[in-house]
């Protein structure tokens, strides 16, 4: 909502780099406020829509810098699927399917940038001359970082356009690389820290909440946050926190613990909300509008994905998904930031103790991985 950006904007005008003339700090300013909104609305989405997510806004950022036009997007996310393989001439590589084939003239028509340059107008005839070279590409396991025949000379040189015209290419030629690609693409044009994996822990998480900004976690199966909130509550001196799990009959018992968490400045957490819709529905008022509440209150939400849930509530909230993390390496940092303290690590002091730690975290995170295999 415009109430969320507003309040990212003001944190990275008081919190990004000073800096002189006033051009390098607005430049500052946009640099720790791209991140600040990334890590922001990373949060509060599933694993599957994060990438999605990083593409659209480098793409948009480049668009608007006047680097690519909005036709460039249209073809990288379209690619060959305008044309019609009967009407174009024939397929002369055995080892392209027909699809690839006809992304390859599309490559080779589009016109690229705010230039109109036509990169690719003579890669049917490059590839026809060296055939070798370009098949031995295409089979590679990882093409995303080979040396693209005939072009890679030219694709290094041009720093503006070359990481998008390499993503073209592989989208293009090999599909299934397009995910890594992207992620490449998306380093090389703002910054290693949109690539890398990251968690929020939930201290981070309490400090942005405030007592009419709840917390609302966006669950999976097999997820929930309520032992990580009951051992915050602990440190800040709230346990026991007061829960309800919502469901027929529940909602008076979430008003009568609400109001009294108003005044006593304790925590509650409401549980399975999308079973209790017709209290979420009132609930943005009451938060909104009680005219006095303690300022150690805080409400945590939990929900499945329920498009019946209030748009208004919603906005206001801090939205945190609970999944599986992608990936080895984000599944480490995942333990590291949620399960392991430096507390924990501290707590024996043997020599073996942390490498046993890590040997357990490591372990966790292969099962979480195989888990999607069966």
């Amino acid at each position: 909502s415009l109430l969320q950006f507003q309040e990212q904007f003001d944190f990275s005008i008081r919190n990004s780099e000073r800096a002189q003339p006033a051009s390098k700090r607005v430049e500052k300013i946009i640099h720790f406020l791209t991140y600040r909104v990334y890590r922001y609305m990373n949060r509060g989405l599933f694993e599957r829509d994060k990438m999605m997510f990083k593409l659209m806004v480098t793409m948009k950022i480049m668009i608007i810098a006047g680097q690519l036009t909005s036709a460039d997007q249209a073809v990288f996310l379209k690619a060959g699927s305008s044309l019609d393989v009967k009407a174009e001439r024939s397929n002369p590589f055995k080892w392209l399917s027909d699809k690839i084939w006809l992304n390859i003239l599309q490559l080779s028509r589009h016109p690229f940038g705010s230039d109109q340059m036509l990169f690719y107008r003579e890669i049917v005839d490059q590839m026809q001359r060296n055939e070798a070279n370009w098949k031995k590409w295409y089979d590679e396991n990882e093409p995303e970082s080979c040396p693209v025949p005939d072009y890679e000379d030219r694709l290094v040189m041009d720093k503006t356009l070359g990481p998008f015209l390499r993503l073209c290419v592989v989208r293009f030629m090999r599909e299934d690389r397009t995910g890594v690609a992207c992620s490449q693409f998306i380093e090389s044009m703002l910054d290693a820290r949109f690539s890398a994996p990251v968690t929020d822990a939930i201290t981070d998480i309490y400090e942005e909440s405030t007592a009419r900004k709840p917390v609302l976690y966006l669950l999976t199966a097999g997820s929930d946050p309520t032992f990580s909130i009951d051992e915050l509550a602990k440190k800040k001196k709230k346990f026991p926190t007061d829960k309800v799990s919502m469901g027929e009959g529940q909602e008076k018992v979430a008003r009568d613990k609400n109001n009294a968490a108003f005044l006593n400045g304790g925590w509650v957490i409401l549980q399975n909300s999308h079973l209790g819709i017709g209290y979420m529905n009132e609930l943005e008022d009451v938060i909104l509008k009680t005219p006095e509440i303690e300022e150690t209150y805080r409400l945590w939400i939990t929900c499945e994905i329920t498009p019946r849930f209030p748009i208004g509530l919603l906005q206001i909230c801090i939205k945190v998904t609970l999944e599986p993390p992608a990936g080895l390496k984000a599944g480490i940092a995942r333990t590291y930031s949620t399960m392991v303290s430096q507390e924990l690590l501290d707590k024996i002091d043997h020599e073996r103790w942390r490498t046993l730690v890590f040997t357990q975290s490591f372990l966790h995170s292969i099962v979480q991985e195989r888990r999607k295999f069966g």
